[in-house]
């Protein structure tokens, strides 16, 4: 006997493949949120949330649509009229015939008609040419925009790089507290050591849970400002790059000064900000000239008249083409003062931006000397920090061994895994600080901040 109707086997084989693709559906999603992600996928990600980039953006749109509107002052205005309308006169009591008069009017016209003025110094075209220049200062600005942007995630993305390091350093340094406390336990029950040794070791090991958490929290901190950056998911495992370190020589600095004045785009900007008030003075100087204004029409006007004169009715109609033409030449001669103040504001304005070209490449050139020495500095700082490393590596190897001997006590042993641990840190530190200066530097200069090769991350050198 069926214990069960069919629309219950039905429903439990229906709840059956509906658990099947949840289970395959949320499994899928854990692979997602665990998804590699590489400095290039980053930048890939960042650019089109970016607000300052989006910003910038729209204002490469608005200096193309000014460069339109100053285009249409060089063509005249034409446009289509129409109009249709009437009239109704009466007149009576005249002294010759018809002595009663009405007429009713209708009224039809159709026509074209154009204006266009100018100044006589060419004010139209100097403002379309300023229009143009405007749009490839907003490009500029906007490449700023990329760079800075650019410079910013890859700053977070090796930053929480080198806290991922700091974790797998807190974490190798408390095995090893771990590993010595074993030592110890077991030299204790041996009768070689006191109770005193346990205590000196079990603050140790404590102090090493610590610092591993302190490490866990920065790159918890560090990983949260990169997704500030970039839209990322909480599961997100980085990439690390292929070396760690540049390889490539810096520059000289006289190479580096001349490629950041000739290639940063801030300075491209400032200099085309200062063509653009050159000409602005131009514009506001052709006040001072006369106007020409062109004007014509051409048309043509239908009347249809009904009329009543005494006793006879009358209608008619009547085509008239009419055409116009005319030229005028005007200029202000008292404005109170305006066309001055207004050429002596553009003159503030064109050496007010001829100054910011010359702050502009002293900061460039104070940006490049900085970068570069840091570089040069943080490059130097490394390879002694690895000589640092390897000695106290071979120190605790060494001291290790003979507390295994019985030949050092426990407390040389702590100090030299403290040694090794500060200088496992110190190192990172430094790698880390050696390629920020790497990216500055080539920032400076006027290059792309980050360099990728294919789909890996390479290593950032000017």
């Amino acid at each position: 006997m069926n214990r069960h109707p069919t629309w219950v086997k039905t429903l439990r084989k229906q709840t059956f493949y509906f658990s099947i693709l949840g289970l395959l559906f949320t499994s899928l999603s854990a692979q997602a949120l665990c998804q590699s992600v590489t400095l290039e996928q980053c930048l890939t990600l960042a650019q089109p949330l970016a607000q300052e980039i989006q910003i910038a953006k729209e204002a490469v749109v608005l200096a193309r649509q000014d460069r339109i509107r100053a285009r249409t002052a060089l063509t005249p205005n034409i446009e289509l009229t129409a109009s249709y309308g009437g009239t109704v006169s009466e007149m009576e009591g005249a002294s010759f015939p018809p002595n009663q008069v009405e007429e009713k009017t209708l009224s039809a016209f159709a026509g074209i008609g154009f204006r266009y003025s100018f100044y006589l110094n060419g004010r139209e075209l100097i403002a379309f040419r300023a229009a143009g220049e405007l749009i490839s200062k907003s490009r500029a600005d906007l490449h700023v925009a990329r760079r800075d942007y650019t410079l910013q995630v890859a700053a977070a993305f090796y930053d929480a790089i080198r806290r991922e390091r700091g974790v797998r350093i807190a974490t190798a340094n408390l095995d090893r507290l771990k590993s010595h406390r074993e030592a110890i336990h077991q030299r204790i029950a041996a009768g070689l050591l006191t109770q005193t040794e346990m205590f000196r070791a079990q603050a140790e090991v404590a102090q090493g849970r610590a610092s591993l958490t302190e490490a866990q929290t920065r790159l918890a901190i560090s990983r949260s400002q990169l997704r500030r950056l970039v839209p990322l998911a909480d599961n997100f495992t980085l990439v690390e790059p292929s070396t760690s370190e540049p390889q490539a020589p810096a520059p000289t600095l006289a190479s580096a000064i001349e490629m950041g004045v000739s290639m940063r785009p801030e300075v491209s900007s400032s200099r085309i900000a200062a063509l653009v008030s050159k000409r602005q003075v131009a514009i506001t100087k052709s006040l001072f000239w006369p106007k020409v204004t062109l004007e014509g029409a051409v048309g043509r006007t239908r009347d249809e008249i009904r009329g009543t004169y005494d006793a006879s009715d009358n209608d008619f109609s009547r085509d008239t083409d009419a055409y116009n033409a005319k030229i005028t030449l005007s200029l202000p001669l008292v404005d109170g003062g305006l066309r001055r103040a207004d050429v002596i504001k553009s003159l503030s304005e064109k050496r007010s931006a001829e100054h910011r070209v010359r702050l502009s490449l002293k900061e460039v050139q104070r940006q490049v000397e900085s970068a570069w020495y840091t570089r040069i500095t943080q490059g130097e700082r490394v390879e002694a920090l690895k000589k640092s490393r390897n000695f106290s590596r071979e120190f605790l190897t060494l001291t290790t061994k003979r507390f295994k001997e019985g030949l050092v006590q426990s407390l040389d042993l702590m100090d030299a895994n403290t040694r090794l641990v500060e200088a496992e840190n110190n190192l990172e530190d430094a790698r880390f600080a050696l390629i920020l200066a790497a990216i500055e530097l080539r920032h400076a200069t006027g290059h792309d901040p980050v360099e990728l090769s294919d789909s890996a991350n390479s290593p950032l050198t000017p």
